[in-house]
């Protein structure tokens, strides 16, 4: 089966856990971003595009796409020229300096999904914003929405298997201290 990984922005309570499971379970920086859009929190992270612009203008190849394990980088390939951070429509890519690590994007929780476990955000997300329910599940979670789905990259091509809901009606409120 592919690897899939569905994001529902209104049950995301910007509680940093996806960050602090993503750097506990990679030893290293996160590859999951939380970030805020009209002050709602949106977990971010590599959609492993079926038609990766990323992966299409690495000069060395070190981005290749597999269907069982979506867009996989080769480290011992990558040169950090940030080609694919650029190329990236969803800003998510990060080129580390020499000495680091160099490349890092979500894996999708490779080594763990290798040893039959899930990724590593999804078990830890407490309102399960993050999921990796298998397609036929997402159909039916999103056929029960009465929101649209608002992650279409149709106009970029990309065709992501990242899914999102509208960030419209969230469950969590967030307000801004005015004193």
């Amino acid at each position: 089966m592919k690897p899939y990984l569905y994001v529902d922005f209104r049950r995301c309570t910007g509680c940093f856990a996806c960050e602090t499971a993503c750097e506990n379970a990679h030893g290293s920086a996160s590859r999951v971003y939380l970030a805020f859009a009209r002050g709602l929190p949106t977990p971010l992270m590599c959609r492993h595009c079926e038609n990766s612009p990323c992966a299409a203008v690495c000069p060395e190849q070190a981005l290749v796409r597999h269907e069982s394990d979506g867009v996989v980088a080769l480290k011992n390939r990558c040169t950090r020229c940030g080609w694919c951070a650029v190329a990236c429509p969803f800003g998510v890519l990060t080129v580390t300096p020499f000495g680091l690590e160099g490349l890092l994007k979500c894996d999708l929780c490779h080594s763990r999904r290798k040893d039959g476990k899930r990724p590593a955000c999804v078990l830890t997300c407490p309102t399960s914003a993050i999921t990796d329910d298998p397609p036929s599940a997402l159909k039916q979670r999103r056929q029960s929405q009465t929101l649209p789905i608002v992650a279409n990259t149709e106009a970029t091509g990309t065709g992501p298997r990242l899914g999102a809901l509208s960030l419209r009606k969230p469950t969590a409120r967030f307000h801004r201290n005015t004193k």
